[in-house]
């Protein structure tokens, strides 16, 4: 028991705030061709080909209004060629929208594992009070896009990835909808996706008790979408304006995330001299190279890969950082004592010479780097763990962006919702 209003006050702070929603999501018919299950933009049934076969979602509903140059005029039509697509594709039953709010039990099953986790709104109150703690620095650029999408569509295609210790009374809602209610699954040969959707009155309100006793919520991925959403919220109610203030959230315990790595490639805008970095390098860094050169991909704390010239190195700190802070985790240590100092990338947030690549293709897709950009010299990092991301957000430390690559990366338009 609490005891004193000051604690109450405090414990009130830190609820979690989920709300149900009446989501829109694809036809079963036409699911294998308007959903993607891939980062890779690969759809359900794998063939984009056939004949008559519709785009993508994320093609008809997000990207159509990336391709358009940034000029008012062009953008407006964009938005309204999104806006007029989705109208038609419920129109046509490719797209279904619940009649009933709901909140959805979400589960994606792998070859060797699962993820199962809670989608609902979230009240961008608790983003802005603090109640949902962030890690990451965000990019202003992609934050202003995202902001004009979501003020012109008011589509969310994809949720924002949430964490919380593992709850026990949430874990049984989640075991008894799964176990009593009817599914939802489609997939591919990389994973099934499953979704539960909860309607029952009783249920919902055990849910949003349960959140509401979870003392802490981290942002896993999903930053520029919150920090835009909040942004947009903040402009519309100045304005007097209808306000979108909640966010479309996939809340995972941290026993179900996964962290994989990501790596950085420096593309240099002129020619650079190996020996000169490499010398500059060895400063700071035990530098040894890989036996058949081959691609490193780290699998210990302050292990770092590099590639250099056509050969692959190991590096590691001639002094190891101590402590645990933000400052001591290796993409940190490569930001400041290699990327700073020696390639000039002082805010690797905005240089377009910095490129980051994450997920299970990472090293396949560096390759393919390396191959259009010989001069190109790739950093492949370790994994942090979730404890680590979890002390830093503790901490209120902020990592560079694109600092961690969490999974699951949900497919674009399983579950979407429509702000009015």
């Amino acid at each position: 028991m609490l005891r004193n209003t000051k604690q109450q006050t405090l414990f009130k702070q830190l609820m979690a705030n989920i709300y149900p929603f009446s989501a829109i999501r694809p036809s079963p018919v036409y699911a294998d061709q308007l959903v993607f299950t891939t980062m890779q933009a690969e759809s359900v049934a794998g063939n984009l080909n056939k004949s008559g076969a519709l785009p993508p979602l994320k093609t008809l509903l997000e990207t159509v209004a990336r391709q358009r140059p940034e000029i008012p005029e062009l953008q407006a039509d964009a938005f309204e060629e999104v806006k007029n697509k989705l109208q038609s594709l419920l129109s046509n039953n490719r797209l279904w929208q619940d009649a009933k709010p709901g909140i959805y039990v979400y589960e994606i099953a792998h070859k060797n594992y699962r993820q199962t986790g809670i989608w609902a709104l979230t009240g961008l109150a608790d983003y802005t009070t603090g109640k949902v703690k962030i890690h990451e620095l965000t990019l202003d650029d992609s934050v202003r896009r995202l902001k004009n999408y979501r003020q012109h569509t008011g589509l969310e295609g994809n949720p924002v990835l949430l964490t919380y210790p593992p709850s026990m009374v949430i874990n049984r809602i989640i075991a008894e909808t799964r176990e009593k209610t009817k599914k939802t699954s489609f997939g591919n040969r990389e994973a099934f996706h499953r979704l539960w959707k909860i309607e029952d009155e009783a249920t919902i309100k055990k849910l949003t008790d349960a959140f509401a006793q979870v003392d802490v919520v981290y942002v896993a991925d999903g930053h520029h979408r919150l920090k835009s959403a909040r942004m947009l919220a903040q402009e519309q109610q100045a304005a007097g304006l209808p306000v979108f203030d909640t966010i479309t959230s996939l809340y995972m315990a941290t026993d179900q995330l996964r962290m994989q790595e990501y790596d950085r490639v420096v593309l240099p805008a002129t020619a650079i001299d190996k020996h000169e970095v490499l010398d500059r390098i060895m400063e700071n860094f035990d530098a040894k190279r890989i036996h058949g050169n081959k691609p490193l991909q780290p699998k210990e704390k302050t292990q770092m890969g590099m590639h250099l010239a056509g050969r692959w190195f190991s590096l590691a700190p001639i002094i190891p950082p101590a402590g645990e802070n933000a400052d001591s985790l290796d993409v940190s240590i490569l930001q400041n004592q290699v990327l700073a100092p020696i390639f000039g990338i002082t805010d690797p947030g905005a240089d377009t010479r910095l490129k980051c690549i994450g997920g299970d293709k990472a090293i396949e897709e560096i390759q393919a780097l390396l191959e259009e950009h010989p001069q190109a010299v790739v950093f492949t990092l370790c994994p942090l763990s979730v404890e680590q991301l979890l002390k830093v957000a503790d901490a209120g430390e902020i990592l560079p962006p694109k600092s961690t690559w969490i999974t699951p990366k949900v497919p674009y338009g399983l579950l979407m919702f429509r702000h009015s």
